[in-house]
């Protein structure tokens, strides 16, 4: 799996743009600046996950995208996505509504085929798009086998309140 090594910042750990993050990393948050670079491994057909290796026990421990989507997103889509985000930044909102308008007149129109016309077969990179969809959904989820089992959540203790003492003049 492809990866490389990461800063640990207490919003987690970011990879292609997206930050990562679970509670096992909490505890290595105050002393970041001397565990330097963690080394990551992520898969990229499913960018829900990545791996962390744990800095003490160095076993690739599963951490979640922080913004809670589990839905899988290949590393091509979020680029796709990202570049369509960058080109739209510098525009009005009227300029973007019109892009996004104008994309789902075009994709309408090649979803219905044309009558009379004889249909072509799809570009390369749509078709190289799907078998990749459909390799990345068929694919075994590594993270599914590491993920342990949940333990029940520890019943909050009640806190016995104190009243202030009240000083009268």
């Amino acid at each position: 799996m492809p990866g490389g090594e990461r800063r640990l910042t207490p919003q987690g750990v970011s990879v292609n743009a997206i930050d990562y993050y679970s509670s096992w990393l909490g505890v290595f948050v105050p002393e970041r600046d001397r565990l330097g670079k963690i080394e990551v491994r992520y898969d990229p057909r499913d960018l829900s996950h990545i791996y962390l290796r744990h800095p003490r026990t160095n076993a690739f421990q599963v951490v979640g995208r922080r913004d809670g989507r589990t839905a899988p997103v290949t590393l091509w889509d979020h680029e796709r996505e990202r570049a369509l985000l960058r080109g739209a930044a510098g525009q009005t909102s009227e300029a973007r509504v019109a892009l996004r308008r104008e994309i789902r007149r075009i994709a309408g129109d090649a979803e219905k085929p044309k009558e009379g016309a004889h249909q072509r077969s799809p570009a390369k990179a749509s078709s190289r798009d799907a078998v990749r969809a459909i390799h990345a959904q068929d694919a075994a989820k590594p993270y599914q086998a590491m993920t342990p089992a949940p333990t029940p959540a520890a019943e909050a203790v009640p806190r016995v309140r104190r009243p202030l003492s009240v000083e009268e003049w």
